[in-house]
């Protein structure tokens, strides 16, 4: 006959109440933790019933499957912090490869000038129809409007508008950076609505050492955030 070696009754209670707090300690649908689950797991081998014990490997069976389950989570969290922080930094600019631009067509937000020395680049825009009573506002970069210029009657296609870098004063206005707004009545309509200021042309430059990176279009220095489109340079699409 066969003997087997009990259990002392303290122990074994001592370790079924640790099991049995660890248990009742969860919420539904909540995962155990490491230690509650070896302290489920040693309790399982010290009430199993000697005449029938668990086979060897279904013991090795199930710390495999928990070891293997702890790892897969921590690489989904790993995983789920990656994507979080791509979203992060695609939500300041959709373009993380400056280099990818060079020679590339792009549209881009041709509302912005920069006046240095009295001097500043020209506007290009596309209008798509012909509009009256056209008037172009440059304001500060606090909002505030220095000059109000009527450019009258405008056809559709590509446009052009350069201020002169003075002020409704007439007095040159202080180097920086201005935006411009343009207001006109569409062709055959009577309300004066807001006319978008795209502009697409080809970036011939890259320039590194800023940060954010900055793309060159002629003298045109232009921010990441002003793309609106990338298109091929050799296609009009």
């Amino acid at each position: 006959m066969t003997t087997t070696n009990a259990i002392p009754p303290s122990l074994a209670s001592q370790v079924i109440g640790q099991a049995t707090s660890a248990a009742t300690q969860l919420q539904p649908n909540e995962q155990i933790s490491q230690n509650q689950f070896l302290t489920l797991f040693v309790t399982q081998l010290q009430n199993q019933d000697p005449l029938s014990p668990m086979e060897p490997n279904d013991l090795t069976a199930q710390l495999a499957q928990f070891s293997s389950l702890e790892q897969l989570t921590g690489i989904n969290d790993k995983l789920d912090k990656l994507v979080g922080a791509q979203q992060t930094d695609t939500s300041k600019s959709p373009i993380t490869d400056p280099m990818s631009l060079l020679g590339k067509a792009v549209d881009f937000d041709g509302s912005r000038l920069t006046v240095a020395g009295g001097t500043t680049s020209p506007i290009t825009f596309t209008l798509s129809h012909d509009v009256s009573n056209a008037v172009a506002t440059v304001s500060d970069a606090n909002g505030n409007v220095v000059r109000r210029v009527i450019l009258g009657d405008l056809k559709a296609g590509d446009q052009h508008f350069t201020f002169d870098g003075k002020g409704d004063d007439g007095k040159p206005v202080a180097d920086g950076t201005y935006k411009v707004a343009l207001s006109a009545v569409p062709a055959g309509g009577t309300t004066v609505q807001d006319v978008p200021l795209i502009t697409r042309a080809t970036v011939d430059g890259v320039d590194l050492t800023s940060n954010p990176p900055v793309l060159f279009i002629g003298d045109r220095r232009l921010t990441l955030d002003q793309v609106r489109g990338v298109h091929l340079a050799t296609t009009n699409s």
